[in-house]
């Protein structure tokens, strides 16, 4: 996987670890310790361009000193199957595929600074051309196949999901034991689930 992604606007930075005192750990500190943001794990931090340009020029982009400001992360990560019993028809559009499909979530987390700025749009669209482009990272799977489960109560989100290819499959409604999500405790939220073929051409999508 590329270890930097640029856009003209934000600079994407794979985590591979955080230990304390080194600066991936304060950006996950900054994420996990702010109210309104908390979500899930981390593969790439995101940091906003101080000065955004659309002329990047033929300079790597992780060679390139541009002023930053981190602003959230995004993590691509396989699906765990225990951490959300959902029917099968919205965990793969054809269960029945013989080819090797690994099945992941996308999730995102922002600071309220990057609200309403389409910075998740510009860093999922990003992350999915980067995986497309390591193939190989992959292996042994023929397909990697996408999915992302959004409350209804977050049309921000939902918005991301039709702008960056994801295709609705269905809603679920969900009850459980108290969670933390979005800033308040819920019992209960109606979840919209999207998925879609991220890489490969199988009979998944």
């Amino acid at each position: 996987m590329d270890s930097i992604i640029t856009t003209p606007r934000l600079k994407l930075t794979l985590i591979t670890s955080a230990e304390r005192g080194t600066k991936e750990f304060e950006w996950l500190h900054e994420s996990r310790c702010n109210e309104k943001a908390t979500w899930w794990r981390v593969v790439y931090a995101v940091h906003m361009l101080v000065n955004p340009t659309t002329d990047t020029g033929s300079e790597p982009a992780e060679y390139r000193n541009e002023t930053t400001r981190f602003v959230g992360v995004v993590n691509l990560a396989s699906s765990d199957a225990n951490r959300l019993q959902l029917p099968e028809h919205l965990i793969l559009p054809n269960p029945a595929t013989t080819t090797p499909t690994l099945s992941t979530e996308i999730s995102y987390l922002f600071l309220p600074v990057a609200w309403g700025k389409g910075c998740a749009t510009e860093s999922v669209t990003a992350v999915f051309e980067a995986c497309k482009r390591a193939r190989a990272f992959w292996v042994p799977f023929a397909n990697v196949y996408v999915r992302a489960i959004v409350n209804r109560e977050n049309p921000a989100s939902l918005r991301v999901m039709g702008k960056t290819g994801m295709v609705e499959r269905g809603v679920y409604e969900w009850s459980g034991e108290p969670i933390f999500l979005a800033g308040e405790w819920t019992v209960r939220s109606t979840l919209h689930i999207f998925g879609r073929l991220l890489v490969g051409d199988g009979d998944v999508d």
